[in-house]
């Protein structure tokens, strides 16, 4: 039913239609290689791509080497979510981001995507060796919760964020 790839030139006018329905809906694009940062595909594909060799990584920011991919609808070829996976943590990460960021296209939501989502996410971790895995999201952001809860997610913790604003709740998941 879906699949993750890798962003492509193939892909450009819906990467930014997905882009655009989260401006109109007013959402925060998790997961999306900080997308909204960018008005254009190249440099957009600039920004993932130094973040996908640590030796590019400019050593005062909060990034780590990565992987962005798009959830893929197999039946239309249509882009229904991104994630971001770091390859490991540093302390920013531990403590508020995680090693998986992702987010459902807002036209998309509340069709069970994300837990597929999250499952793909996670069987490429375990390709790239990450057996233990940090996932973060705000204690308000119920879907969220549920979606890790059914991928293995267990709460260590919740703890205020001065960065997000809020309590972030913190799961692990044994790969």
């Amino acid at each position: 039913m879906f699949k993750l790839v890798l962003p492509s030139k193939d892909y450009e006018k819906d990467i930014f239609a997905y882009k655009q329905e989260f401006v109109e809906n007013g959402d925060s694009m998790d997961g999306c290689g900080s997308l909204d940062k960018y008005d254009t595909y190249d440099e957009w594909m600039n920004h993932i791509m130094q973040y996908s060799d640590k030796n590019k990584i400019p050593p005062e920011s909060n990034y780590v080497e990565g992987s962005q991919y798009i959830l893929v609808r197999d039946y239309d070829n249509k882009i229904c979510g991104m994630v971001n996976i770091r390859h490991y943590l540093n302390d920013f990460l531990l403590e508020s981001g995680g090693n998986i960021g992702y987010s459902i296209r807002p036209s998309e939501r509340r069709k069970g995507y994300a837990k597929q989502q999250l499952k793909l996410a996670l069987d490429v971790c375990a390709k790239k060796g990450i057996r233990k895995v940090l996932l973060t999201c705000d204690k308000n952001n119920i879907g969220s919760a549920k979606t890790i809860k059914a991928n293995g997610g267990i709460l260590e913790d919740e703890r205020y964020s001065e960065i997000f604003k809020c309590i972030l709740q913190r799961y692990w998941i044994q790969i």
